[in-house]
């Protein structure tokens, strides 16, 4: 890849890993909303649209940037940190209980900050010519 190309891909991670920041401050400040403002449980914000809008622009960005950096470094972690992030929302999604909702959505939004800044690492510490 060369350097040109890997520079138009930073804004794309910075952008993945804002909308995972995004996906776990929404988790954490939901059951605060709802508990002070019953009236916002319906609203658009915190709708379930709104939910698998952020958890699936999140994971296809995640995995877009993250599979091209695999294939460069041959380091699995953030893929492995990925795939408990998905894990993760697979249980959310069995699971069900709205009460302890928030608690998956911000260890998934955790899981997959990790995944990029452990990407991050990586690229920091290599050594290839072809960056």
């Amino acid at each position: 890849m060369s350097k040109s190309k890997y520079k138009q891909l930073l804004p794309a991670e910075k952008l993945g890993v804002f909308f995972s920041l995004l996906c776990a401050i929404h988790c954490l400040t939901l059951p605060f909303v709802l508990f002070a403002a019953p009236y916002l449980a319906s609203s658009f914000a915190f709708s379930l649209t709104i939910e698998w809008i952020l958890v699936l622009i999140s994971f296809g960005l995640a995995l877009l940037l993250l599979w091209q950096d695999y294939l460069k470094h041959h380091k699995p972690m953030p893929l492995y940190f990925l795939g408990f992030g998905i894990l993760i929302k697979l249980v959310d999604t069995l699971v069900g209980m709205k009460s302890i909702e928030w608690i998956f959505g911000l260890s998934l939004g955790i899981f997959i900050t990790l995944a990029y800044w452990f990407n991050y690492k990586h690229k920091v510490a290599c050594t290839c010519k072809n960056q």
